[in-house]
């Protein structure tokens, strides 16, 4: 994989690779493989199906389906968990983090639907998620692969939510996904 670290932050800067596609190998790499988290920034109206989400929908329909199924209960801080697939041998997993931390949808009124607070909230869950894991499992190897999360259609500011890894994920291997 080639990477490279952002100037100041910690984490892996990943261009032009399809995130799914790495995330599949890594977790089926046998004993070499590891167990992925891939947090992503979801909203509190019952929407799934614009951006990053819409490729979940369209590869994993099984992360849409139980994100609809918090209909109107999602509350903004929460995190929902979902294992959308498992290594039959090394039980590694690809695990979806729908962090539900932007307000509504983007519109010309709400040109920023991203709550900081709660993504700080959502972030500092799939924190303590992976570290619950870690003691659970024999390999304890798990790597969180995200895109620009919160940056897109949720209008939040890039250096800040990088900034906000550095200091929630500092010990964590991470790995940040840009496209064209």
């Amino acid at each position: 994989m080639n990477t490279n670290t952002v100037n100041k932050n910690t984490f892996n800067l990943v261009k032009n690779k399809n995130l799914f596609d790495i995330a599949k190998t890594r977790i089926l790499s046998g004993h070499n493989g590891n167990s992925i988290v891939i947090p992503h920034v979801c909203n509190n109206v019952n929407a799934f199906g614009a951006g990053f989400a819409g490729q979940i929908a369209y590869l994993y329909p099984q992360v849409k389906a139980n994100f609809h199924l918090l209909g109107n209960k999602s509350k903004l801080g929460h995190t929902q968990f979902i294992v959308a697939e498992t290594d039959t041998k090394y039980k590694h997993q690809m695990i979806f983090a729908n962090m539900i931390a932007q307000n509504k949808l983007i519109s010309p009124s709400n040109t920023r639907p991203l709550n900081y607070g709660a993504l700080v909230y959502a972030m500092s869950q799939v924190r303590n998620y992976i570290k619950d894991l870690e003691k659970n499992i024999e390999s304890k190897k798990i790597e969180i692969h995200a895109p620009k999360f919160g940056s897109g259609l949720a209008g939040g500011n890039w250096s800040f939510i990088a900034d906000l890894i550095d200091d929630i994920w500092n010990d964590i291997p991470v790995f940040i996904y840009t496209y064209k």
